[in-house]
């Protein structure tokens, strides 16, 4: 991995401070800002294995504050299908060419970012009889997506948790708490693959003090946003940045 200038690194750590701003506000949302804008400097594998470990990191506090209210029945029913889906990424993941991952990914972020544009503020929440259906095929979804790009599963399971109709903090705490879980069973896929190499580990070490800032801030912001105009920005961020990636 090359060595970074001071506008690159400028550039990555306020990335890193945006992105878990946003997590810390919505409680999903982050990776899909940070891997994709990160990734036009830095390799997408080394990213995506870093963010991961963020992740657990940056949930762990809105966790302990607020596990009372966690819906642990949801965390067990998605749990079994994450996994699956995490493993097929897990493959995936490994055997894909980086460029081609990138291009891939490119068009991912591309398509998201439509979905965001076109769903925001007015996402309506599926019927509860489509329960395990959703379960089955978001939350595996969710664990491929989730491995493959380090991001963009967060929307995934909150179509699926939409039609709980939760409270928001409920709402809030079960899905940092079943992004958490995939987290812990990406990095332990990761790890195996040997995706955590030096230079990894340093943007660990150099990103966590700037997460601890964004989640922070993401925690004073919540609720004082508007939401739509909000997501119609991240959409539009993200749509340029996935143009970005196909042609790196």
């Amino acid at each position: 991995m090359e060595a970074l200038g001071p506008a690159q690194l400028v550039f990555c750590a306020l990335v890193v401070m945006a992105a878990f701003a946003v997590r810390g506000t919505t409680g999903f949302g982050g990776n899909a800002i940070a891997v994709p804008l990160l990734t036009l400097v830095l390799p997408i594998q080394n990213v995506v294995a870093a963010i991961t470990v963020l992740t657990i990191v940056s949930s762990l506090g809105h966790w302990l504050g607020s596990w009372r209210q966690i819906v642990w029945a949801e965390i067990l029913r998605a749990a079994p299908f994450t996994l699956i889906g995490v493993v097929a990424g897990l493959f995936l993941f490994q055997t894909l060419d980086a460029r081609i991952l990138t291009k891939a990914f490119g068009v991912f972020v591309i398509l998201y970012a439509i979905y965001a544009i076109a769903t925001s503020g007015r996402m309506l929440p599926p019927p509860r009889r489509w329960l395990w259906p959703l379960a089955v095929v978001l939350c595996t979804l969710g664990g491929l997506v989730g491995t493959l790009f380090g991001g963009a599963a967060g929307p995934l399971y909150a179509i699926y948790l939409s039609a709980l109709r939760l409270e928001k903090n409920s709402f809030r705490v079960t899905i940092t708490t079943i992004l958490m879980t995939q987290a812990a069973m990406r990095v332990t896929g990761y790890f195996k693959i040997g995706f955590y190499d030096t230079a990894t580990l340093l943007m660990v070490a150099a990103a966590l003090p700037l997460m601890l800032i964004g989640a922070r801030l993401g925690g004073l912001m919540a609720g004082r946003i508007n939401q739509l105009l909000f997501n119609r920005i991240v959409g539009a961020v993200l749509m340029c940045s996935g143009v970005v990636l196909l042609f790196k």
